[in-house]
């Protein structure tokens, strides 16, 4: 018995921290989410606005934001002012996928700045701040070196700006309101009522 009592469970054989697991599993709700809003405003804004774009022709629609993701690493001759499906899915799925990225190391920089129960309001305004630092270093000092800038100029340039707030808003909300309910459901099962 004392030989199995000291025996120590290896590191890559246990079960990673609850407190981790919740945050991440909060972080890529409130990720994905706050990316389908972010892209919902987009598309929008850019068929509302309709203005040119940085290629001879083409013009804002509904479809230039998720095909000026899928130019930036595909190519120019990727980005229409019209629907073309490859462009377009992928564009899609390029964002949703850094909004992932992106939105899971928000969740944990406001975890660490607010703690595992943060102020929804708080959360909100830190996740603002987040989404425009995403956006003045993401968009603006690494996409923004396109030759063509396709991306950026698929919607209007401001847009950019209110979108990633907008991210960073949803991020901050959805991650604050999760958690706390989390740890709300969490201290109720550790004190049952009797």
């Amino acid at each position: 018995m004392e030989a199995h009592a000291q025996r120590e469970v290896p590191l890559h054989s246990r079960p990673a921290s609850t407190v981790t697991t919740k945050v991440l599993q909060v972080g890529a709700l409130a990720a994905i989410a706050a990316g389908f809003i972010m892209a919902a405003w987009q598309m929008v804004v850019a068929a509302i606005a309709q203005g040119t774009t940085a290629v001879p022709g083409i013009h804002q629609t509904l479809w230039t934001p998720p095909e000026g993701i899928w130019s930036v690493v595909f190519g120019v001759h990727h980005f229409h002012g019209s629907f073309h499906f490859i462009p377009v899915f992928g564009g899609i799925v390029g964002h949703m996928g850094n909004s992932l990225i992106v939105g899971l190391a928000g969740v944990v920089v406001l975890t660490a700045i607010l703690g595992r129960r943060p102020n929804p309001v708080a959360a909100v305004a830190l996740g603002a701040a987040y989404g425009i630092a995403v956006q003045a270093i993401l968009i603006s000092w690494i996409i923004n070196t396109q030759k063509i800038q396709t991306l950026y100029s698929s919607t209007p340039r401001w847009s950019w700006w209110v979108g990633h707030g907008i991210f960073g808003m949803t991020l901050g909300l959805l991650a604050g309101v999760l958690l706390r309910r989390n740890d709300a459901k969490q201290a109720e099962a550790s004190f049952p009522a009797r």
